[in-house]
């Protein structure tokens, strides 16, 4: 039996799957990012909860069954919140993947791109998907809500994970690659000077030899 009736408990029901989504994708944010708050996710969170209270405000002193205009300010409202939560989600993988990247970007200079396809052979293929969600992102920006919206569920079922799994994977072992890659640099430079001083003994020893005769 509808509560409000049939508009305004659809519409709260498409308002529930989006706050649950937008609260899964802004947990996941948090995480990869240390459990740093995703602010902008979080404020449309708010805006979002504003216009529910109002909402509720309206429903508790009116009749929204038999209040047309009532019920119209409540729909437009969840209307409204339903889309804040949508932005949510949106801001929480934007944040991510920006962080994701930044810190990709931060790993290459420090261990370098050439050792970085050594140690994680899908490192480059795996930039390559970032290329392509980016490129479908700022394409999005050119949409209203619902295309947009369109576009950042596919981006979360395609691609997405891949990523986070090779962030995932290079956060834990970061530390020990960079350890041996710097162990082996080590053991490069230990062989070039073993080699260049054995050179040197070479030549000096030829030197020898030639005023012998």
């Amino acid at each position: 039996m509808p509560l409000f009736g049939d508009a305004i408990d659809s519409s709260l029901s498409e308002l529930i799957k989006q706050w649950n989504i937008a609260e899964r994708r802004i947990k996941k944010a948090e995480q990869v990012r240390g459990n740093e708050v995703v602010a902008s996710a979080i404020f449309e969170l708010r805006y979002a909860g504003r216009k529910m209270i109002d909402s509720v405000e309206v429903a508790l002193n009116s009749d929204l069954k038999t209040d047309a205009e009532k019920r119209k300010i409540v729909l437009r409202n969840i209307a409204d919140a339903t889309e804040d939560c949508v932005k949510a989600k949106h801001d929480a993988i934007d944040a991510m993947l920006d962080f994701i990247v930044t810190w990709l970007n931060t790993v290459e200079e420090s261990i370098g791109l050439k050792d970085l396809q050594v140690y994680f052979p899908g490192y480059l293929a795996t930039l390559e998907k970032i290329v392509v969600i980016q490129n479908k992102i700022a394409e999005s920006r050119q949409y209203r809500n619902v295309s947009r919206d369109i576009i950042y569920d596919e981006i979360e079922c395609n691609g997405y994970d891949d990523i986070l799994h090779l962030y995932n994977t290079m956060r834990i072992s970061k530390d020990v690659v960079q350890k041996e890659i710097n162990r082996q640099r080590k053991i490069s430079i230990l062989r070039y000077i073993f080699d260049a001083i054995m050179a040197a003994i070479a030549i000096v020893s030829l030197l020898f030899m030639l005023r012998g005769h």
